[in-house]
Parts: C-alpha cells; sequence; structure tokens
C-alpha cells in the first residue's frame, strides 16, 4: 500500500497532493459498497432477530473497548483507560463473551475517544488526506499508526485466545470498515463531487479532535448520509 500510494500521481492541488490515487481508491470504494455491503445489509439483516442483533451489537462494542483503553491512554486519560478495560474484562466473562453488557449497570460506563484525537495528543499532526480501499477516509499518518496498532492488537489478543484475535480482526477492523464505507451512499446535491464532499467533511472531523491547524473548510450544502 505505501508503494502504491508512493507511485500515485500527484495532483497540483497541495490540499490533496495524492488526489489521483484517492479518487481512484473512492471509486473501489463506493464499488464495493454498492455491490457487496449493501446487498448484504438489506437481505440478511431483515432476517435476523432482534435478541441475535443486540447481542452480536454487544460484541461488537465490547470488542472495540480494547481500542478504547488505546485510546484513552493516548490521551492522558488513565480512569477513561482503566474503565474500558474493566468493561471488556467484565463483559467478557459475566457478559459471555461480550453478548450482554452487565458493566454499565454496574455503573462502568463507556469512554469512548477519537482516534484522531489520540494520536494528536501524542504530537502527530496529521498528514496528506488518504482513501484506502476497504478503509475508506484517513490521512498518510493515522494509516500508519492505524496499521501498527492493529497489528500490535492481533498479536497481543493471539497470546489470549487465536479465536478471540482472530474475531478482533474479523469483526472490528474488517467489520468495521465495510459499516464505515456505508458512508458513501451520501446523496450529492445537483452538482456536488462526492468525492470532495467527504474530504471536507473527514478534514472537519480530523480538525474537531485535533483544533483547527489551518482554516476549516465550508461545510458541503445539504449533506445526506446514511450510516
Amino acid at each position: 500500500m505505501a508503494l502504491a500510494v508512493g507511485c500515485a500521481p500527484v495532483s497540483a492541488s497541495a490540499a490533496d497532493p495524492l488526489e489521483s490515487f484517492n479518487r481512484a481508491m473512492f471509486a473501489v470504494n463506493k464499488g464495493l459498497v454498492d455491490w457487496v455491503v449493501n446487498p448484504a445489509v438489506d437481505h440478511i439483516g431483515p432476517w435476523v432477530p432482534a435478541p441475535v442483533a443486540a447481542g452480536l451489537s454487544n460484541a461488537y462494542a465490547n470488542l472495540t473497548e480494547i481500542e478504547m483503553v488505546l485510546d484513552n491512554g493516548l490521551q492522558g486519560k488513565a480512569g477513561g483507560a482503566a474503565a474500558s478495560a474493566a468493561r471488556f474484562g467484565i463483559n467478557s466473562t459475566l457478559g459471555v463473551g461480550g453478548l450482554f453488557d452487565v458493566a454499565t449497570p454496574l455503573g462502568l460506563e463507556r469512554r469512548e475517544e477519537n482516534f484522531g484525537t489520540s494520536l494528536c495528543k501524542t504530537g502527530l499532526t496529521p498528514g496528506s488526506y488518504l482513501v484506502l480501499p476497504f478503509v475508506g477516509s484517513t490521512n498518510t499518518v493515522a494509516a500508519v499508526a492505524l496499521t501498527a496498532g492493529i497489528a500490535v492488537e492481533v498479536y497481543a489478543l493471539s497470546f489470549i485466545s487465536t479465536t478471540l484475535a482472530a474475531a478482533d480482526f474479523v469483526v472490528i477492523d474488517l467489520g468495521g470498515s465495510a459499516s464505515a464505507l456505508r458512508h458513501a451512499r451520501n446523496i450529492p446535491a445537483a452538482g456536488e463531487d462526492l468525492y470532495a464532499v467527504q474530504r471536507d467533511e473527514y478534514r472537519q472531523y480530523i480538525e474537531t479532535g485535533c483544533g483547527p491547524s489551518r482554516p476549516a473548510p465550508p461545510a458541503p450544502p445539504a449533506m445526506r448520509a446514511e450510516l
């Protein structure tokens, strides 16, 4: 992936130097959403019983607690990291692998944090805007950090259980990416460039977490999203 990005034609726009590569990957992701992700959700989702869907949602949220431990830790929020670790431990055991949220009734609220903000707290500034296949909008610095984080997370979990490590990678990393890619179903207003709309929205998201390092782009008019 690094080689592909390095060989991508550079756009004349300094604000989006990888635009040619990004637009190609945007088209790949949109095709994936339109022809794979959405049909699967639309045809399988209605057949899943509500209790099963709730349990799977809880299990998914429980696996993401591992990421919340890291995010809270990077932001120096020791209490948040401890709470996320405790939630994962309790829900993974008493909650039957996370199918039931036992921690919240016990007073351990979820401490969700922004990954982009966590990186900024370490002193890292966002890199150039980047669109990756099967992942979507990110930036060059976050892409490297996220790849390293996933590798370390899966490796660490493998010492506990290879099944848990595999489930984390498939459900959280791949499943989470597929869910995020559904954002490509944004319907642009007449004459709008959907790629540019999502690029500006991502920049606003990063600036919200990191603080404005440059003038914020104007909010795209009449944007409609289906997550």
